[in-house]
């Protein structure tokens, strides 16, 4: 009888020791997928910032866009640079212009505007603007004018940066009347923001596009 209760009570014992070591296991897998679960939140967290990112543009065009058209005696007017102002959307991130792409498209050109070698970046460091008396050459640009600018080449909150693009230096392109064309403005961050305008009917020196 003795022996029969030692028997019943090591018995006890064991199943107290599996009972532990079954909330020991369940306690730790516990912890273990609270903490996949953590960490799959976190990154679904950040694929969704990504995402957003990317598929909202940081930029806006502020005000008109305008076409300055030369001619000749014997060739029609024709749009020959553009101008237009750019800031931040609200919400936005900083612009680095200095890895901005500008894209030129209209019936006949595709073209990606580099930015003028008659303004290089290193003079002033690292600040993509218009030098004094030069003019872009076909098919590049720079910053002819700002606003609240803090002498950098990123487009930050509250600054507007103004954009003069050279389309060609001869006479006879250029972009003729009432046609379209496509300006695209590609960040380094966030998605392109296509300009999509087009000429007037009747070319003036200078003219406002819609």
């Amino acid at each position: 009888m003795k022996k029969l209760q030692k028997s019943e009570a090591f018995t006890g014992l064991e199943a107290a020791i599996v009972l532990i070591a079954f909330v020991v296991v369940a306690a730790v897998f516990s912890y273990v997928v609270l903490g996949a679960g953590f960490f799959t939140t976190q990154k679904a967290q950040q694929v969704v910032y990504s995402g957003v990112q990317q598929a909202s543009s940081n930029l806006i065009i502020i005000g008109e866009t305008y076409g300055s058209a030369v001619g000749t005696l014997t060739a029609p007017p024709r749009i020959n640079s553009l101008t237009f102002s750019i800031g931040l959307a609200a919400g936005g991130s900083s612009v680095d212009l200095n890895k901005t792409v500008f894209t030129y498209q209209n019936r006949t050109v595709l073209k990606t505007i580099d930015f003028s070698s008659g303004n290089p970046l290193s003079v002033p460091p690292n600040q993509p603007r218009c030098a004094a008396g030069v003019a872009p050459g076909s098919y590049q640009w720079c910053i002819v004018s700002s606003q609240n600018d803090d002498g950098d080449s990123a487009l930050e909150r509250n600054e507007q940066f103004t954009i003069l693009i050279k389309l060609t230096d001869v006479s006879t392109g250029g972009l003729p009347p009432s046609e379209d064309f496509t300006l695209t403005v590609r960040p380094d961050i966030g998605a392109a923001l296509p300009i999509h305008k087009s000429a007037p009917g009747g070319l003036t020196a200078m003219n406002v596009l819609h």
